[in-house]
């Protein structure tokens, strides 16, 4: 009777699988603890998280003002966020200018940017379900040489037109990274705000400057080149210490499109979100989870 010696099974496939899934495991530990660890280097945990920027029993009306169609870029995240958190949320996008001064990315003539860009955001309105939204003809880069009451009182309309009970702009210091159009939106808001509220009639009760925290300023002064050549050297008089943040991560999808939505500045875009074309969006907004708020009126 023959004996039938069967060969010996080759256990190195097998072998080698279990390498590959413990190497894979391996990676995605580190990548997870570098994301957590970029996340604890350029935010400020110490800031507060909240929810909502409108105050206890307040109507959920929001408005944000800036001068330039892409400036909400800055906060979309929160945006959309509050749009989806609250069924009653009312959110209005006030324009003051329609950009036409911005570089047009080789897409449309310069006499055509104004109204090229009034479509971008018509298009974010739409990503962040934003039904409010006002675009003004104030010439863009030219508020400093503009009638100072003229923006005012039409600050003012649009407050007693939507009746928010909160208000986002940018800061009237620097205006984040030191565009005059910024600061001066910022100054003019905030004078509105504090000359009406003590009218009771006045829907006004808090007021926001959109800012960001220390170690995130020193991340952008070491690879943007807008923060470098525009920010101040002295602490003093940068950007206003953050008092409230929202987290955005779940919105980091929306945020991403908001952004690609302003395709004629994307290279402006890209220095101030560097990397954001690159990196996927759910990675990028988990590092950069947050955006920062500091109050600065409430009645």
């Amino acid at each position: 009777m023959e004996t039938t010696v069967l060969p010996a099974k080759n256990k190195k496939p097998r072998r080698y699988l279990k390498t590959a899934i413990i190497s894979f495991i391996i990676l995605i530990f580190i990548l997870i603890l570098l994301i957590f660890s970029l996340n604890r280097f350029v935010n400020d945990h110490s800031v507060p998280v909240v929810d909502t920027l409108i105050a206890e029993g307040d109507p959920n009306r929001l408005m944000v003002i800036f001068p330039h169609p892409d400036d909400e870029v800055t906060i979309a995240g929160s945006l959309y966020n509050l749009n989806q958190q609250f069924e009653d949320m009312e959110i209005t996008l006030v324009y003051l200018t329609r950009g036409e001064a911005g570089p047009t990315g080789g897409l449309v003539p310069q006499e055509e940017l104004g109204a090229k860009r009034s479509e971008e955001i018509r298009e974010v309105a739409r990503i962040l379900e934003v039904e409010n939204l006002e675009l003004f003809d104030f010439p863009d880069s030219g508020l400093i040489d503009t009638d100072k009451e003229l923006i005012k009182e039409t600050v003012l309309h649009m407050i007693n037109k939507y009746q928010p009970s909160t208000i986002i702009t940018f800061d009237d210091i620097i205006g984040l990274y030191g565009h005059i159009d910024h600061k001066l939106t910022g100054e003019y808001v905030r004078e509105v705000v504090v000359e009406n509220m003590t009218n009771e009639e006045f829907p006004v009760n808090r007021l926001y400057f959109t800012t960001l925290p220390q170690p995130m300023i020193d991340v952008a002064l070491q690879i943007s080149e807008t923060f470098k050549n525009q920010y101040p050297s002295d602490p003093e008089e940068g950007l206003p210490v953050p008092t409230a943040a929202i987290k955005m991560t779940d919105a980091a999808r929306q945020k991403n499109a908001v952004i690609r939505a302003h395709e004629t500045q994307l290279e402006i875009l890209g220095d101030v979100q560097p990397l954001y074309h690159i990196i996927p969006p759910r990675i990028y907004y988990t590092v950069f989870d947050r955006e920062y708020y500091a109050l600065v009126e409430e009645r």
